[in-house]
């Protein structure tokens, strides 16, 4: 069986959703090794996986400028930096310090890659170097194509005019004209030191093709064309559209064995006993988290806990998140029980609702367990786009953080729970999951990249 390394940026979402696949892989007989430029050794070894740290990504790769004095010293420093332009932009190639994972490769000696699409240094170098690589996707489709909205965007295609053809095409060439700006203001301050640029030309040293690096709206610096990427999606939760040919849905990855370093012993017993009590006393339970808000969204996270209050049938676990003082949340009813933290799948495993902000591995958590959604989106990155899909799909609904008063989210809360249609499509949504799960994606992806047959392989 083939030595796999699996590698991704650390942050939670993709960090448990690749731990997934690493499992699916370690059951079928390959060996496979973790890296990350972000330290999470603890977490990976902690459910049992081969863990290298790699050193840390170099976001801010512009070199130091020396200190000027006197009353001409910006002028001097202006001067410095057109000067040697050049020399520092090689300079902060220099600072990516790949050699260091080129040596790290050699060592390994890997027979394929999975790697974030994120992580573009290391991609650039592994594909330079011609190893079997295949690109790593936690969002949905990224790319556009033809009456597809941005994943940005809460646009449902057939809604109104900016659901139209016309409308998405506008909006895409709007995203197109404001990151065009953003990286053409960044180029021209830093003088070619932005990360964009620097990368560009990290990629021209080391040979990779530049008809690779496609299109650069989010996420940013740029997408990558005609290479494979393995999309960790459930499909039939998309817009209806043709992916582009590199691009493969291999189901959603729920890695339900994880194992936190965070001790639950003194929540075992509360959430056993909610759990129980509401099935003793028929009660509908809802979870609420709220690990991606913002300190001002204190006031939304208030008027759940209004519109819960008023129903004495439901029960409400509310993860608090990054939110530090349960105070800003006023008196708190008997049937809310707000946690700093809590076992999301164990919850939701026992959830008749969920209250979430459009994060795409949430969202896969609820299909897995069949939790109908309320989604409050954060409006942040991915998270409108998710929200639109719940809606168009019809396995919850979108609603809006800023705008909702305590009884309309009451009301959201309770055609959620009464109305059959959102858990008999969701329903269907879960087979569509069970169904890509039991296809083998991912196995079969790894398989035919091990042996050089798929399609958009490296040249």
């Amino acid at each position: 069986m083939a030595h796999i390394l699996c590698m991704t940026s650390g942050l939670t979402g993709i960090l448990y959703a690749s731990f997934e696949m690493v499992r699916q892989l370690e059951e079928a007989g390959h060996r496979v090794t973790y890296a990350c430029p972000a330290d999470v050794k603890s977490k990976v070894e902690a459910n049992g996986m081969t863990y290298l740290q790699l050193a840390p990504t170099n976001f801010k790769p512009a070199p130091e400028l020396p200190k000027f004095s006197g009353p001409l010293r910006k002028f001097k420093s202006v001067w410095y930096r057109l000067r040697h332009a050049a020399a520092r932009q090689q300079q902060a190639v220099n600072s990516l310090h790949m050699e260091a994972f080129e040596q790290t490769l050699d060592r390994l000696s890997p027979d394929l890659v999975l790697i974030d699409l994120e992580l573009h240094d290391h991609l650039m170098t592994c594909v330079a170097r011609r190893l079997p690589t295949l690109l790593l996707n936690q969002f949905f489709s990224v790319w556009r194509r033809p009456n597809f909205p941005s994943l940005t965007t809460d646009i449902i295609p057939g809604e109104g005019w900016r659901g139209s053809q016309a409308g998405i095409a506008l909006s895409w060439q709007k995203i197109r004209w404001q990151r065009w700006w953003l990286f053409f203001k960044a180029r021209s301050i830093s003088l070619g030191l932005d990360r964009r640029s620097v990368l560009k030309k990290y990629a021209q040293k080391i040979g990779f093709p530049k008809a690779y690096i496609g299109e650069d709206h989010w996420p940013g610096p740029f997408l990558y064309r005609s290479l494979p990427v393995l999309n960790m999606a459930t499909q039939a939760m998309e817009f209806p559209h043709a992916p582009p040919p590199y691009l493969h849905y291999i189901s959603a990855m729920v890695f339900t064995q994880r194992k936190s370093l965070r001790s639950d012993a003194a929540l075992k017993q509360p959430l056993q006993a909610l759990f129980q009590q509401k099935v003793a006393e028929q009660r509908s339970l809802i979870y609420c988290s709220v690990s991606t808000l913002s300190k001002s969204d204190g006031h939304f996270l208030k008027r759940v806990v209004q519109a819960v209050a008023h129903r004495p049938d439901w029960l409400l676990i509310l993860s608090l998140g990054g939110l530090k003082d349960v105070k800003t949340l006023g008196e708190i009813p008997e049937n809310v029980y707000p946690f700093s933290w809590v076992p999301q799948l164990e919850v939701l495993a026992q959830a008749d609702c969920a209250i979430v902000h459009g994060g795409v591995h949430s969202l896969n958590e609820c299909i897995h367990f069949k939790v109908p959604m309320l989604v409050y989106s954060g409006k942040k990155s991915d998270q409108n786009g998710c929200a639109a899909r719940v809606a168009y799909h019809g396995v919850g609904i979108r609603a809006d953080k800023d705008i909702d008063s305590d009884a309309a989210i009451r009301a959201n809360l309770e055609h959620v729970l009464q109305e059959d249609s959102f858990r008999e499509k969701l329903e269907v949504m879960h087979g569509h999951y069970l169904a890509d799960q039991k296809e083998q994606r991912l196995l079969r992806m790894v398989e035919q990249s091990l042996g050089g047959s798929l399609d958009g392989k490296n040249p």
